[in-house]
């Protein structure tokens, strides 16, 4: 081997910065020509060194470094006013969290330092994620057994009130927790020294018209009048016809504006026909007399004043059957039909022959109970419909019922049945009246002087705890 060979050679490092050459030990002739300076510390001036900014090379000038650590130390900048008492109030927050009244080093703020500087809430919160499910099955479970297969009456718990008014009721009402004063100032005026609350009540009809007195106290009308101008009618139809009751003129656009607002020409004109009904003992379209008598059913809900004179006006339109039909007329082959304009109800009535039989048959509709009185005869005709049923029932008509206990008094319903010739009878019903009963209260099915058809179904919706029976009186009976 020749000395040449064995010659050592200077060893050519790739070009480094001087930083890298220090911590490999190379020698500083490998720092590339123009490569950046080593930053490692400042000067004793305290500028860093290749950065000065006396020549303005910097953006900001003397621009403050914060440390995070010392809030309270940072310098008041212009319109960073309330940066110290965020930062100030955040790491007093973080402190309290933690537990320790410390603050956690910068960059070990998280979920399991908090959790870990905290065991025992740690402990209990695991706990109640574990029990949870268990409870909310429990409570679940008992919910249901109450709601199925007991009389609870959940109607007081959870406060389950039919509405049972119409928008014009209930904006009238509205109107009168607001006037009362104006109200009792100008009924006082027809009725001096009377105390009475019946006759001062602004919800009663003291003329008898269909008219409630604060409807009148709208209109300016005399609560004691059936017809104040003496048009030969009463002022409830004067103004269904458009006529003003006190001029006998048009009605001006303040008169339409407040009916169209607060007066339900429907119930008005029902409450007129009660009201004739209750006077004559007479229903329209037939010469079978009623008994004035509301006997049991007053208590059902307010009725309308038996005074004033009697309007031809409220009477059947079209062909009347003069006599109200019997059971035996009645084809009880073919279901007949129950109309309920202000629910949307409009359902077969299924005349069941065995109770027995009430689980199929309402599945057809709604079912009339064998033993009571038939639409149109003297007594309670009691008609039952599902108001909800299980989720796995079949049938058309499991929810028929459920909003009953929105239908208003005064306003009307309609059944009509197939008489053994072939023909309609439809038998027109107001409502009277409301009241719930326990499942096996046989007050429900009572009768009275009145032919009156009792609309029944399970209350409150979801429940078998109780029969809410809504109440309707026999106005009118026509053919076609």
């Amino acid at each position: 081997m020749s000395d040449h060979s064995l010659k050592k050679t200077e060893k050519k490092y790739p070009i480094a910065t001087a930083e890298i050459a220090q911590i490999f030990g190379l020698p500083e002739s490998s720092i590339a020509e123009g490569a950046l300076p080593v930053v490692s510390d400042k000067d004793s001036s305290g500028h860093v060194p290749g950065f000065s900014n006396a020549a303005g090379n910097l953006p900001v000038k003397d621009l403050p470094v914060l440390d995070s650590h010392t809030p309270e130390n940072i310098p008041h900048v212009a319109g960073l006013s309330e940066a110290r008492p965020v930062q100030k109030d955040l790491t007093k927050n973080i402190a309290a969290l933690t537990g320790s009244g410390k603050i956690p080093p910068t960059g070990h703020m998280n979920d399991a330092n908090l959790l870990n500087q905290n065991p025992g809430g740690s402990k209990f919160v695991k706990f109640l994620k574990n029990i949870a499910p268990y409870v909310a099955v429990f409570s679940i479970g008992i919910f249901l057994y109450f709601f199925f297969f007991t009389k609870t009456d959940f109607s007081k718990i959870f406060n389950i009130k039919p509405k049972a008014e119409t928008p014009q009721q209930s904006a009238i009402k509205q109107l009168e927790s607001k006037s009362m004063v104006g109200y009792q100032n100008w009924i006082s005026g027809f009725y001096f020294d009377v105390s009475d609350p019946e006759v001062l009540n602004p919800d009663a009809d003291n003329s008898g018209n269909g008219l409630s007195n604060f409807q009148k106290y709208l209109l300016n009308l005399n609560p004691k009048s059936y017809d104040t101008l003496g048009l030969g009618m009463a002022d409830s139809e004067a103004l269904a016809q458009g006529i003003n009751p006190l001029t006998g003129g048009k009605l001006n656009e303040n008169q339409k504006n407040i009916i169209s607002k607060y007066f339900d020409m429907e119930v008005i004109m029902n409450r007129l026909a009660l009201s004739q009904l209750q006077k004559n003992g007479q229903v329209a379209g037939t010469n079978v007399g009623i008994n004035n008598s509301m006997g049991a059913y007053r208590s059902f809900g307010s009725q309308p004043a038996q005074s004033g004179n009697v309007n031809a006006n409220v009477a059947a339109n079209g062909n009347v059957d003069p006599v109200m039909l019997s059971e035996s007329d009645v084809n009880t082959s073919i279901p007949g039909r129950l109309e309920i304009p202000d629910l949307g109800v409009n359902v077969p009535i299924i005349w069941s022959s065995d109770p027995k039989n009430f689980e199929q048959d309402l599945k057809s509709g709604v079912v009339h109970y064998p033993g009571t009185a038939m639409p149109g005869q003297i007594g309670t005709a009691y008609i039952s419909g599902h108001s909800s049923n299980y989720a796995w029932a079949k049938g058309n008509y499991n929810k028929v019922f459920s909003k009953l206990g929105d239908l208003a008094d005064n306003t009307s319903f309609k059944i009509t049945v197939v008489n053994k010739s072939g023909k309609d009878v439809i038998y027109h019903y107001v409502v009277v009246g409301r009241q719930q009963y326990d499942a096996k209260d046989q007050a429900q099915f009572r009768n009275a002087g009145q032919s009156v058809v009792a609309l029944s179904t399970c209350w409150p919706v979801g429940t078998t705890a109780k029969r809410l029976v809504v109440y309707g009186q026999m106005t009118q009976v026509e053919n076609k």
